[in-house]
This record gives C-alpha cells, structure tokens and sequence, in this order.
C-alpha cells in the first residue's frame, strides 16, 4: 500500500488492516493514523522515549501491541482521548 493510499484511510480501517495481518509492528505512517497525530509527532515521541519502537534500517516500527493498548482507539478497550500519555 502507498502512503498516499495510507493517508486517505481511516484509523479503524488501518487498526483491522494491521490486525488481520498478525502483524508485531506499525511503521510510523500508521501510528500517526490510528492515534491522529501527524507523524512527526510519533517521531517526536519516539525519540522523547514516550512511544516504544525499534529502529528498522532508517524506519522506526511501533508494537501493535502497545497501540491497541492506548485508551480511545477504534475497536480497541479504554475510554476516550488520543492515546498517548498526558
């Protein structure tokens, strides 16, 4: 998928995209999607050590895992908000 084509989907079209593919990790793209935020501000928090990942190449990849775990994402537990940590 291109990240034009990222950009243009929905937070709960990328969350059930990343779960149905059993995938362990999320490139930045579709952090910043899911959590609606701009993807310099998962960079910003990836590099502040708010948001985990693992450095992949030059790419940072964030554990599905700890996304579905963020309170007020589509389909997943937790109340409202946008996920990150005040």
């Amino acid at each position: 998928m291109t990240a034009q084509a990222m950009l243009t989907e929905t937070p709960r079209a990328v969350l059930g995209r990343l779960r149905t593919g059993e995938r362990l990790y999320a490139t930045t793209t579709e952090t910043a999607t899911i959590l609606r935020y701009d993807r310099r501000t998962i960079i910003d928090g990836i590099n502040a050590g708010q948001i985990p990942a693992i450095r992949v190449g030059t790419s940072w990849r964030v554990p599905v895992s700890w996304i579905t775990g963020r309170p007020g994402i589509p389909g997943a537990d937790g109340g409202g908000g946008n996920g990150l940590a005040a």
